[in-house]
């Protein structure tokens, strides 16, 4: 019999890195050095905040760029960002210094912006506390109706907390106990593509619910 799909969730640690910006120089230099993980959680804190409505700046840099520096045009450019398509951490801060070299380099003007002394981007990084949600499922009806009611930190956990594992991408946990606990690889192959940065957990949990209910119809 196969293993079941635990449903697990998390909780932050937050702590400070050390490194803050004032400019986007500043903020080039720094992304160069930082841990992945402090570009990951930058990168996916908001989806775990705001779970119910999409979120107009889905990252703290575009956020960052956009309210306290006044630049909408890098803002646009880094909220723009498809994360979904990147497979490891460092792969995606490589693509964040290319838009952010890319802008000085077109917008000359840009370098001069500098925010306000309180308000500097200062780097973060997370601790994950993982934890049970005493749900399990052990065939597609199982996992169905537990998808339908765990909280969704929950769904934080199995979409993005586990995408970038030990450094290396993969697909959402959902379809990887799909392939290789119900062998059903066209189902694994859709819940997979799913790209949960498009909506918020509340929409890409109907969207899943939407996918297992059409497999079961079928």
């Amino acid at each position: 019999m196969p293993d079941p799909f635990v449903f697990k969730k998390v909780l932050y640690l937050v702590e400070v890195t050390g490194r803050r910006a004032r400019t986007l120089d500043e903020l080039l230099r720094a992304l160069s050095v930082v841990p992945a993980e402090s570009v990951g959680y930058h990168m996916h804190r908001e989806f775990l905040a705001y779970k119910f409505a999409p979120i107009e700046y889905p990252n703290d840099f575009a956020y960052w760029s956009a309210k306290v520096l006044g630049d909408d045009i890098l803002a646009e450019s880094l909220a723009s960002l498809r994360v979904f398509k990147h497979r490891t951490l460092d792969g995606l801060r490589q693509e964040l210094m290319r838009l952010i070299g890319e802008h000085l380099i077109e917008v000359p003007a840009a370098s001069k912006l500098a925010a306000p002394p309180d308000r500097e981007f200062h780097f973060l990084q997370a601790r994950s506390v993982v934890m049970d949600c005493n749900r399990t499922a052990r065939n597609l009806e199982e996992l169905t109706g537990a998808l339908a009611e765990v909280e969704s930190s929950s769904l934080y956990f199995h979409l993005f907390e586990t995408r970038f594992g030990g450094g290396r991408g993969r697909d959402n946990d959902f379809a990887e106990w799909i392939r290789s606990s119900m062998g059903d690889e066209d189902l694994a192959a859709r819940v997979a593509n799913v790209d949960p940065y498009m909506f918020s957990l509340e929409q890409v949990r109907r969207s899943l619910l939407k996918i297992f209910l059409e497999r079961k119809a079928a």
